[in-house]
This record gives C-alpha cells, sequence and structure tokens, in this order.
C-alpha cells in the first residue's frame, strides 16, 4: 500500500471559476475536473478567498495545501 508523501496536499492549480455557496466557497480549477471546497468557517478564509479570487482576475496559478492528500478541502493557498 503507498504511503502519501508530505507533497501529495500540495498542488499548484489554476482557478477557473469561483461559486458562492452558504456555508463553502467552491472552486474550479483547470488543471482538475473536481470541485474543491473553502469551508468559511476556515480561520483563514478571508485571505484564502482574496487570493483565489486575485489568481482568477489574473489567470495565475496558485499553491493549494488541501487538508488530507488527494481531498478536496482547501486548507491554504499561496501564491508561488
Amino acid at each position: 500500500m503507498p504511503v502519501d508523501g508530505p507533497d501529495d496536499r500540495r498542488r499548484d492549480l489554476t482557478p477557473a471559476h469561483v461559486r458562492e455557496r452558504a456555508d463553502v466557497v467552491e472552486v474550479m480549477f483547470a488543471e482538475s475536473p473536481r470541485i474543491f471546497r473553502l469551508s468559511r468557517s476556515h480561520a483563514d478564509f478571508d485571505r484564502l478567498s482574496s487570493a483565489l479570487r486575485a489568481s482568477l482576475a489574473a489567470g495565475r496559478a496558485v499553491r493549494v495545501t488541501l487538508t488530507v492528500p488527494h481531498g478536496g478541502d482547501i486548507d491554504d493557498v499561496q501564491v508561488p
């Protein structure tokens, strides 16, 4: 059984669409057919949401860290 490495939670992704929902913001990235979620209860929600929207507007990739390897919940967003 493979063991997830430390980088299995991080991916460079380009936001293609950001959609508002009641408890989350759903984010679609150009590189993946999945819908990723950023919880409004996340401690850094405003910073992460702003980074995603700025990246979307600029058409640039961001480094996304997920809460679990290969998961769908966003834990962090960094501009590389």
